[in-house]
């Protein structure tokens, strides 16, 4: 499988932190990736680059490296249907 770090269960959040509006990047695979930005696009670029970052470090010292995580179609049914 060729390595795709937009496979990766990414989350960019606006967030008021410290009285300022910040877009917040999260990855559910590797929960010390946080990113604080004041746009999107920047907070989006900055969580790409932490994950390629991580896997050249992974392939340099031959350490694992872990897979994006899977949804399910269960998964986001459960959670649609809970809307209803």
């Amino acid at each position: 499988m060729k390595f795709d770090p937009e496979a990766y269960t990414i989350t960019i959040r606006k967030e008021e932190i410290d009285d300022e509006i910040l877009y917040v990047g999260r990855v559910a695979e590797f929960p010390n990736i946080s990113v604080f930005e004041e746009d999107f696009e920047t907070a989006r670029n900055l969580v790409i680059d932490a994950i390629k970052t991580l896997k050249n470090i992974a392939d340099e010292t031959h350490s694992e490296f872990p897979h994006p995580y899977l949804a399910t179609s269960n998964e986001f049914r459960e959670r649609a249907s809970s809307f209803s």
